[in-house]
């Protein structure tokens, strides 16, 4: 009895790696546009800079995979410069969402 379920619940999982990496670029930007919104309501209150730490560990998963998307073939200048956009685009989207845009000036220096 418990034989085939554990076979069944080993095929999903052994499955479920290759269909989560098949995502494209547009469905990888909204599952984190919706991580940050959901974190930036649910982090508790602070200054800018600490709700941008706590929203980004939340995120970590899909921040990666949208880093790993956008970095792909880029040479090392170009992949740090693209690293910085996406963190900037993080801070600006958190911000917006905790309504905190006031406090901009500590995220655009």
């Amino acid at each position: 009895m418990i034989r085939p379920f554990f076979f069944a619940a080993l095929a999903l999982g052994l499955a479920a790696p290759a269909a989560a990496g098949d995502f494209d670029d547009a469905a990888l930007e909204s599952r984190l546009r919706g991580c940050l919104l959901a974190g930036s309501n649910s982090a508790v209150e602070g200054d800018l800079r600490t709700k941008v730490a706590e929203v980004r560990a939340f995120c970590g998963a899909q921040i990666g995979k949208v880093r790993e998307k956008r970095t792909a073939g880029l040479s090392r200048t170009e992949k740090a410069e693209a690293i910085r956009a996406l963190d900037y685009e993080i801070a600006r989207a958190i911000a917006g969402f905790a309504g905190k845009t006031t406090d901009l000036k500590d995220i655009d220096a």
